[in-house]
């Protein structure tokens, strides 16, 4: 497939595709018009990138990863490692946001009270 329809299929920019084709995640093939091909291990690829950036991870990191896994020497000790790492992290940023919640609860509280306050004057 094309880059257009690449692009549209993993819901990212035909620049974002571009760019981490020059990163290294991508080895597509070119036609002898020198159109870039894409397949279906492509999709997989730019599927394994959004997971990757949605947990946390950098793209060379996830990079690293991709190519372990292609090569088959995956460090699972040291991917468990990582994703453990990222879990704190995750647990850590919603720790955090619960209590911003809870201050910005009681503030909406407090406007809350004054309003009927005002109004029952």
């Amino acid at each position: 497939m094309l880059i257009g329809e690449f692009a549209r299929r993993v819901g990212v920019s035909t620049d974002t595709i571009r760019f981490y084709g020059k990163v290294g995640f991508f080895s597509s093939s070119r036609s002898e018009n020198g159109y870039r091909h894409y397949t279906e291990k492509d999709i997989e690829t730019a599927d394994l990138i959004a997971s990757g950036k949605s947990i946390g991870f950098s793209l060379r990191e996830i990079l690293a990863f991709s190519q372990e896994m292609t090569d088959g020497v995956l460090d699972h000790a040291r991917a468990q490692e990582s994703l453990q790492s990222k879990i704190n992290l995750i647990d850590e940023r919603i720790a955090s946001l619960k209590r911003v919640r809870k201050l910005a609860k009681q503030q909406l509280d407090y406007c809350q009270a004054v309003e009927a306050q005002e109004l029952s004057v």
